[in-house]
């Protein structure tokens, strides 16, 4: 009897002496419910061999840096609807990361409350707050925002466009079964301005996005206004300049910036100078497919491999230190991005609400591709002008090829600083390693140091 788990133990060796697979799949947990259930207990010495030969052969996940360089469209789902929403807007410029962004937000927003994630002591629902951000028609944002758009309003989507003041979003919302909608923005800066901002919109939206099952409010001019089963998405569109100089600084304290995905793009590598447009059969095919998906209700829940995944990664999430303030608001709320992400991604790839550990990873993987240009948001919504004007003439570089001539660009920025206020913030950025000044006697330009440039 010895002899015979001796030699399943050497077969089961050998095999993992050659074996490659992701930790948490099949594989991985056959063969760790091997040992679980082997006859005999492991000695030491064999405890820490076959320790050895687990992490020889667990294949890591793709680094962070791999990941975020990839073309965008290997990491939309293989099958399901947004697959054929990608499918559809082959054709047309937008890049295929706005086409995404742009279905599942209308996806996420028919969905309203009829899927959940039960986190306990609040649930997280399928709506999602997205901000498409690019140049002025580099990368088409509003043409992709109209494609998933049309589709919403075919299936009925409340969609809340034009301006939406206070009262016109709660009385947009009220008197339905559940007080679900689109918020549409397609010039964001205008929408968030400033004075919107004292208006009292942005905190608004802010309690709004958390979907509350009962939101209450008393105020002089509205009066007392009540909403059920608030379900509120939105999609927005701006170039990052706009944004940077609109946005009001508040909108970082109240948590208003960490509830929104932000989808940067500074090109399209699609060019068609006449697109074609597809088949009317395809159109008909996401609609029904979209009124199938929003007919699915239920609680989504997590294979015990995802839980997990899911308790490992958020531990290690947890841990990580956050060294910019503006950052830390997004960081806290990146578990509840992920999840929602996840299974908005799974239903539409198979309508299944149980999450897999690979469903998980998908979401991540987005996320990241997408955090990987938040720095340029984040950094040019700052607490102070002083990071403000810096990014602002970071952007312009950016816009303009990455070089300008010294008198174009502070032509640029005198509406905001004066040529000495220019002067120290071009010395700030390069003693930061920002830019680079060049002087010769036929130009005298700065050129923008790209952070890949810096690092090498």
């Amino acid at each position: 009897m010895i002899k015979d788990l001796n030699e399943q133990l050497e077969i089961f060796r050998q095999y993992l002496q050659r074996a490659k697979f992701k930790e948490f799949s099949p594989e991985h947990n056959q063969a760790v419910s091997f040992l679980e259930k082997f006859p005999r207990r492991l000695t030491p010495e064999e405890q820490k061999e076959f320790e050895s030969l687990f992490a020889n052969a667990v294949i890591g996940e793709p680094k962070r840096e791999e990941i975020i360089q990839e073309p965008f469209e290997r990491l939309i789902p293989k099958k399901g609807w947004l697959r054929d929403y990608y499918n559809y807007t082959l054709t047309a410029e937008p890049p295929a990361v706005f086409h995404f962004a742009s279905s599942l937000t209308v996806l996420g927003a028919a969905l309203e409350r009829n899927i959940y994630f039960d986190k306990s002591f609040y649930k997280v629902y399928p709506n999602v707050a997205t901000v498409l951000i690019a140049p002025t028609g580099k990368c088409r944002k509003t043409s992709a925002t109209n494609v998933a758009l049309s589709l919403g309003r075919a299936v009925g989507v409340n969609i809340l466009s034009e301006r939406v003041t206070p009262e016109a979003l709660i009385g947009g919302l009220g008197g339905r079964e559940t007080a679900s909608g689109l918020v549409y923005a397609p010039e964001l800066a205008v929408f968030l301005g400033r004075q919107r901002y004292l208006e009292g919109l942005v905190p608004l939206l802010t309690s709004l996005f958390d979907c509350p099952d009962v939101w209450k409010s008393t105020t002089i001019m509205r009066g007392e206004a009540s909403l059920a089963g608030v379900a509120l998405s939105m999609l927005g569109a701006s170039t990052l300049e706009w944004f940077v100089d609109e946005l009001p600084r508040e909108a970082f304290s109240g948590g208003f910036m960490s509830r929104l995905l932000f989808v940067v793009q500074e090109d399209t590598d699609r060019t068609y100078a006449i697109p074609i447009r597809p088949e009317g059969h395809l159109y008909e095919g996401l609609r029904e497919g979209l009124v199938a998906l929003r007919a699915i209700r239920g609680e989504v829940t997590m294979h015990p491999t995802a839980r997990e995944w899911y308790e490992k990664w958020y531990r290690k999430h947890h841990k990580t230190p956050v060294f910019d303030d503006k950052f830390a608001g997004y960081h806290e709320r990146k578990p509840d991005h992920l999840l929602r992400l996840a299974f908005i991604m799974k239903l539409a790839a198979d309508g299944g609400l149980v999450l897999d550990y690979t469903d998980l990873q998908a979401a991540l993987d987005v996320l990241e591709w997408l955090e990987q240009r938040l720095p340029n948001v984040f950094d040019g919504v700052a607490s102070n002008a002083y990071g403000a004007t810096h990014q602002k003439i970071v952007t312009l570089l950016r816009m303009n090829g990455g070089r300008m001539m010294h008198s174009l660009l502070l032509r640029r920025m005198q509406h905001m600083i004066n040529a000495r206020q220019f002067a120290e913030a071009i010395m700030t950025l390069k003693e930061s390693g920002t830019i680079e000044e060049h002087k010769t006697t036929m130009d005298h330009s700065y050129e923008l140091i790209e952070t890949n440039r810096r690092s090498r």
